[in-house]
């Protein structure tokens, strides 16, 4: 036999996947609006013999990521049960949900716990939510994946601080 060193399998480097940048989105909120909808569930084979239906919306002005064609947006924040603390557990989520670019706004998908929807909707309706705060991937392809959510009355200094970092 003859000395050479053995051929590795693979002569190619991998590569790794960029990671993806992380980007804050703030929408000061201008109105909002929520419907509810109950009825007989007529799938061939319901889980459930009803379905039940709860969608809010919250509607604004886009203030960051400052490099956004348009400036409004629409969020609909979506409860589900799956989503409260006991029945979540199991889940292995890859985003809370989702932002999508259209011609005239950014449109959010949102999933939220069913049982926070009360207290969302009471400081809606004292006026007292101001700004919508997310944080997720950057937009490709037209969408990009939402990481966390926060309703909020105020901007913080910390929330400030963050406009100089999303332009980068």
């Amino acid at each position: 036999m003859t000395g050479k060193p053995k051929p590795t399998k693979s002569a190619k480097k991998r590569r790794r996947k960029p990671r993806e940048e992380i980007v804050d989105y703030v929408v000061a909120i201008e109105g909002w609006d929520w419907g509810y909808s109950f009825s007989l569930n007529s799938e061939r084979q319901p889980i459930d013999a009803y379905d039940e239906f709860r969608h809010l919306q919250v509607k604004g002005r886009l203030l960051r990521p400052p490099w956004q064609k348009t400036e409004r947006a629409e969020i609909s924040l979506l409860p589900s049960s799956d989503l409260e603390e006991e029945r979540r557990r199991d889940l292995h989520p890859i985003a809370l949900g989702s932002l999508h670019v259209t011609q005239g706004a950014i449109l959010g998908n949102i999933g939220i716990p069913r049982d926070a929807l009360t207290p969302i909707l009471q400081m809606l309706i004292a006026g007292k939510f101001n700004f919508v705060l997310m944080r997720g991937s950057r937009f490709r392809h037209r969408s990009a994946k939402v990481n966390s959510l926060r309703l909020e009355t105020k901007l913080t200094e910390d929330d400030v601080a963050l406009e100089g970092e999303s332009a980068a």
